[in-house]
Formats: C-alpha cells, structure tokens, sequence
C-alpha cells in the first residue's frame, strides 16, 4: 500500500467519523426538541387535567348542594303530609263527635218537647181527630155547606 492510499482511507475514516457525529448531533438535537416538546405537552395536559378537575369538583359541589335541597324540600314535604294526616283525622274526629252531639240534642230536644204540656196535647189532639173534620162535614169546617155562599 502506497502513503498515498493509506491517506485517503484516513481522510475517509475522519470523514465518516465527521459525518457520524455530525448525524449524531443532529440526532441529539432532535431528541432534545423532541423531549422539550413532550415536556411542553405534557405540562399543558397536566393544567388542562388542573382545570377539569377543578371544574368536576365545582359541578360535585353544585350537586351536592342541589341533592341537599331536595333532601331538605323532601323532609319539608314529607313533614307537611304527616301534617296533613294529623288534620284530616283531626277533622274526622271532629265531624263524628259533631254528628254524635247533633243526635244526642236532638234526642233531648225530641225528650223536652215530650215534657212540655203543650206538646202533649197537641199530640193528642193529633192523634185524635174527629172523623167528621176529615170528610169537610163538621159544624165549623168551613168547608162545609153550612159556610158556603150559595
């Protein structure tokens, strides 16, 4: 092998081994934009995941808050049916002891009036009735002939 061929495989070998580190920089650059932009990514998934966690805990505390009042209307309606229960049988109550105490007035009524003298006779003069006022033929009925204008 002549100096000659001996140098141009050494400039080959440099060049080569230029080239090389030459690809591997730019390789190593590229790495690095490459894990510089997957940090930049990766930060900016992390406040989007921030920010949607604050707003899911936002709407649970809206639910939660939401979920209390209807609890609070559902004891508040359910205390009002109980309530209305308790009146209605209230009511009820009072219309039986108001039905009862009609009746029971009405029968001291019905034994007062049985008392009165008056109310005795006019019951026997109910009972008794002459038969000739039913016919229109007794002497004061004036339905009788006797009191007719001829």
């Amino acid at each position: 092998m002549d100096g000659m061929t001996v140098v141009w495989i050494v400039v080959a070998i440099a060049v080569l081994v230029i080239v090389v580190a030459l690809i591997a920089g730019a390789m190593s650059k590229a790495s690095k934009r490459r894990a510089e932009r997957d940090r930049q990514e990766a930060y900016e998934h992390e406040q989007e995941a921030r920010t949607s966690a604050m707003r899911a805990e936002k709407q649970q505390a809206a639910a939660d808050e939401v979920d209390a009042r209807a609890r609070k209307a559902q004891a508040i309606a359910d205390e009002k049916a109980a309530e209305a229960r308790r009146l209605s049988a209230g009511a009820s109550e009072r219309r039986d002891a108001a039905a009862e105490a009609r009746t029971e007035s009405d029968e001291h009524r019905t034994q007062a009036q049985d008392l009165w003298p008056e109310a005795q006779r006019e019951r026997a003069e109910q009972d008794h009735v002459d038969p000739d006022w039913d016919d229109g033929n007794h002497p004061h009925d004036p339905r009788g002939s006797k009191h007719t204008k001829h």
